[in-house]
């Protein structure tokens, strides 16, 4: 997969009204996420270049796929806080357990704070969006391990 077409998706990624897009392509796997500032853009996956020995290459097993991370995402449009006020503790840190519902976050919109809250027990493995980024609703926050 050249640069050019690897622009060219990101680009589609940032005007399309998706979140993220997940391309495979000739041995190579790119997955671009919008939406989150501390996240890399593309993460490519190793790829293996082929030598011409004359031998005929041996059909490999396919690997299994990784089972993905569970995220906590936005509830709505609005700017994220990791805190309850300016200057307190944050609501969670990386490596603290969390409960279904338990509140990790807020994301404010017209002075109207809604609550964010995971949606599944876990431990927070990182935070993807610093506070006081704009997010739209669906962007993951928060990667659970």
């Amino acid at each position: 997969m050249d640069l050019t077409h690897v622009r060219r998706l990101i680009d589609l990624v940032a005007h399309a009204p998706v979140t993220e897009l997940e391309v495979e392509e000739g041995g190579c796997r790119i997955r671009i996420t919008r939406g989150g500032g501390a996240q890399p853009a593309a993460t490519p996956a190793p790829a293996t270049a082929a030598v011409d020995t004359g031998i005929a290459p041996v059909a490999a097993a396919p690997a299994a796929a990784p089972v993905a991370d569970a995220v906590i995402a936005a509830p709505s449009y609005g700017v994220f806080h990791l805190s309850p006020s300016p200057g307190a503790a944050p609501y969670v840190t990386v490596g603290q357990d969390v409960a279904v519902g338990q509140e990790v976050g807020l994301v404010e919109a017209m002075k109207v704070f809604n609550a964010v809250r995971a949606t599944q027990a876990g431990k927070i493995a990182a935070v993807l969006v610093e506070d006081g980024t704009e997010v739209e609703a669906g962007t993951p926050l928060f990667r659970l391990a």
